[in-house]
């Protein structure tokens, strides 16, 4: 044991070291897709798509984008219900495979670990090279994310665009002098709006929290201007898709998917479900009920006009049927909203359909979602907690809004790209107080210059006193800012 102790210090020691880097990132990458591999042949005979359905049936979204031109679950008959984007991220699956799911489930695997790549290549650069390793483990061998991964989940798509929205904003919230930032941030945010709308909410924190951080600066107007170009870029990104909706809906307006209030409506039937037979059903149950509840509902609300409603018209009365009930409900048993609320925010880490499928997410999460919490406890603990504050308000803000309407522990799975830097900050915070090998982060232009150093409060106002008397105020200036 004290051989294994000692081991683990001298690798996380030599993470530290510039010309190990290249090494110890292969060495992840590799861990990344053994670790993928073995989970796709592990569960290789319960996968759903070896049926030849998807859940959610996003497939049939992108097959019929092929085969009719349409953008919807049946051919000719468009639909409201879903956002563009992994739709069309799908699409080159269908045109290289077909209906061969195997081959989309492996193909997602590899762009997965794509996704690692890319955290560990950005994050070192604002954060260090040991935090974006450290980062890029967790990434590698997060169990969730590869286990639903492998069963074609849209989340997959989302999880590379999470991260940069995080390290764009983080970059910018440090003071890193790039002007392409605002307009790529507000690409990534328009992206991430049409991939989920869950993301609308967390743009607007976001935004209204860098105005708040910087409202004192010299530079505030500038501020503001690239606030108005996210802004605005974000809504030519999305623009395009709220138009097509406009067109094929005949007038109503629609950003992006039609579909929050029948969420709304499922936690309370969920609520009814577990409340009458318990949580310890058979997997299909829980689908089950909902569809014969809906049938229920709609038997009972249907007039001659309705029934011959179909496409986006159908489905947005039956988003204004889903709404009226939640709010009689609501009327009828208010306690009952609030305990929902309770049992999302729980769920949201660990939920699933029933007691089988939630005590597996639970196994699968509490390692992960223990190392998260250690990593944040670290950065408070060592004043790191300024440089995830964005990561933190991404987390938050979906937890709240998922809270609010349907806790499943495969949506908490978008936050894995901020919980992997968390992790990574803390561990390479500890490292840097108790083991050694020290880095500190200064800007100079757009350059990042990582310079070996003690923390010790003796050789930092030092330091703070040679970067005053040299001839690069910028140096100055942005170091302040990383203190």
């Amino acid at each position: 044991m004290r051989n294994l102790t000692s081991s683990l210090k001298t690798a996380l020691r030599r993470m530290d070291e510039e010309r190990l880097f290249g090494r110890f990132t292969a060495t992840i990458i590799v861990l990344a897709l053994i670790t993928r591999l073995g989970v796709l042949l592990y569960f290789w005979p319960t996968w759903i798509w070896h049926t030849g359905i998807i859940h959610d049936h996003w497939d049939k979204l992108a097959i019929n984008c092929v085969t009719h031109g349409t953008f919807g679950f049946k051919p000719d008959e468009p639909t409201i219900q879903r956002g563009p984007f992994f739709p069309l991220f799908e699409i080159p699956l269908y045109l290289l495979f077909r209906d061969n799911y195997a081959a989309w489930s492996i193909s997602l695997l590899f762009f997965d670990t794509g996704t690692c790549l890319i955290i560990i290549l950005l994050a070192r650069q604002i954060w260090g090279g040991r935090a974006a390793l450290l980062a890029g483990f967790f990434y590698a061998v997060h169990l969730p994310i590869i286990y639903y991964g492998a069963n074609i989940e849209q989340f997959t798509s989302v999880l590379p665009l999470v991260f940069l929205w995080f390290y764009l904003f983080s970059s910018w919230d440090r003071g890193l002098p790039k002007k392409w930032i605002p307009w790529v941030l507000g690409l990534v945010s328009g992206v991430l709006i049409l991939n989920k709308t869950v993301y609308l909410p967390v743009t607007f924190a976001a935004l209204a929290l860098i105005v708040w951080l910087k409202r004192k600066e010299p530079q505030f107007k500038t501020i503001l201007r690239h606030v108005s170009i996210i802004l605005l870029t974000a809504a030519l990104v999305v623009a395009p898709w709220t138009y097509r909706n406009y067109v094929v809906t005949e007038g109503a307006f629609v950003p992006v998917q039609v579909l929050f209030w029948q969420i709304v409506w499922q936690k309370d039937v969920l609520a009814d479900l577990d409340a009458t037979e318990g949580v310890n059903r058979s997997d299909g149950r829980t689908l089950q009920y909902i569809l014969s509840r809906r049938a229920e509902l709609f038997d009972r609300v249907e007039n001659t006009s309705s029934v011959k409603l179909t496409g986006p018209k159908r489905e947005l009365h039956d988003e204004l049927v889903f709404k009226d009930q939640v709010f009689e409900w609501f009327r009828s048993r208010p306690t009952q909203f609030f305990k929902n609320v309770i049992s999302n925010i729980w769920g949201f880490w660990t939920g699933a359909e029933n007691l089988r499928k939630t005590l597996l997410m639970l196994s699968m999460q509490v390692v992960f979602l223990g190392a998260a919490l250690l990593g944040l406890g670290l950065t408070i603990r060592y004043h790191q907690l300024v440089k995830i504050r964005f990561g933190l308000l991404l987390v938050l803000t979906l937890w709240a809004e998922y809270s609010l309407v349907l806790g499943w522990g495969r949506f908490s799975l978008d936050t894995v790209p901020v919980l992997a830097v968390v992790f990574g900050i803390g561990i390479d915070a500890w490292m840097k107080q108790k083991v050694g090998g020290n880095q500190m982060s200064m800007w100079t232009g757009n350059k990042v210059e990582m310079i070996n150093h003690s923390q010790s409060p003796i050789i930092q106002p030092r330091l703070r006193d040679i970067i005053k008397r040299g001839p690069l105020p910028r140096i100055q200036q942005n170091w302040e800012l990383s203190l």
